[in-house]
């Protein structure tokens, strides 16, 4: 499946604490919830959150663009992240559809219309292995715990603006804790945390008693993109299973709860062990959902959330030739 195909790679990152977002950096208004009349207020706090969506870059064939310094080189398009919703605790707070080509880059596609709450999407810059965006998000002063989730596939409002039904598996998602204080801007940074929804798995189909044959393999996403530190599995670990263990047996560690560290193909070891051989199956999996206790309370469905099966395949171990059955044919010899 490598062959033609063009690599593409994600990567979760930690993103430094952001100053006063720029309004430069992209598209899109400040979202004005409607509908409600004003709680008392004792003023409104601002968070500014700067969070690394992965790196989602792909070179367009055939578009360039030319740099103020420097050769030209390919622009970049992103199959990646397609839409995002904002949570604070279990409240959905706002979708929209993201789109790097387009101006502006976010589409709202629900606003919560309780009037504490606003969202200005500055929008999202990407290069070769991090796609990367901002939101300022204005909430009643106190503790929040804001989480933002990240879908392959763009969303549609419902008539009568109220929360959409989710479509696609969810790439990432993570969660930052925060106090808000009136007529105060407080800085943040969020870490995305990669769900493992699938993956690439080659090797041999048979092998024989004894050997030990190697596997390649990559982790990920929804996207699909491969999934890097920093950060954990947020539906780890990963595990390397072959089954049944009497016919071969992989060699440890099995599990994995960080991903890889560079881009790439990974590797392990599966030996056949038993002398009858037999037919083995070598299995990647990953938890069918989330880890964090703060996911599992959203709206989202079991449909937006992996299987836990990532990547299968089949070993044939050979037997032992010396305990392959014989047969010899016996002839009398004439006198």
């Amino acid at each position: 499946m490598v062959g033609k195909r063009m690599n593409v790679l994600r990567t979760i990152a930690v993103l430094s604490a952001t100053a006063v977002l720029m309004t430069a950096c992209g598209g899109g208004g400040r979202v004005a919830p409607v509908g409600t009349a004003p709680e008392s207020d004792s003023g409104t706090g601002r968070l500014t959150l700067s969070a690394a969506f992965g790196g989602v870059a792909i070179a367009a064939a055939g578009r360039q663009r030319s740099p103020a310094s420097g050769p030209r080189r390919p622009s970049f398009i992103t199959p990646g992240l397609q839409s995002l919703a904002v949570y604070d605790g279990t409240t959905l707070v706002y979708v929209a559809n993201v789109d790097l080509a387009a101006s502006p880059q976010f589409t709202t596609v629900y606003a919560n219309p309780n009037p504490r709450y606003a969202v200005i999407p500055a929008g999202c810059t990407n290069n070769a292995t991090t796609e990367t965006c901002q939101l300022e998000v204005d909430a009643k002063p106190g503790p929040h715990a804001f989480d933002l989730i990240a879908y392959p596939a763009p969303q549609t409002a419902v008539p009568g603006g109220g929360p959409p039904v989710f479509i696609g598996v969810i790439s990432s998602e993570g969660e930052v804790s925060v106090k808000l204080h009136p007529h105060e801007v407080t800085n943040a940074s969020l870490v995305m945390l990669g769900v493992a929804s699938n993956a690439q798995l080659s090797g041999p189909d048979e092998a024989a008693f004894n050997q030990t044959v190697q596997y390649s393999y990559e982790v990920r996403d929804s996207t699909p993109l491969q999934i890097l530190i920093p950060g954990a599995y947020d539906n780890g670990p990963v595990t390397i299973s072959v089954l049944p263990s009497d016919v071969a047996t992989v060699t440890p560690p099995t599990s994995f709860a960080s991903p890889a560290s560079s881009p790439g193909f990974q590797t392990f070891s599966v030996t056949c062990v038993n002398p009858n051989g037999g037919l083995a199956s070598v299995l990647l999996q990953a938890n069918a959902q989330p880890n964090t206790s703060y996911a599992s309370q959203l709206t989202y469905s079991a449909a937006n959330y992996s299987s836990g099966t990532l990547a299968a395949t089949t070993l044939t171990c050979d037997g032992s030739p010396a305990t392959l059955p014989i047969t010899v044919q016996s002839h009398k010899r004439a006198h």
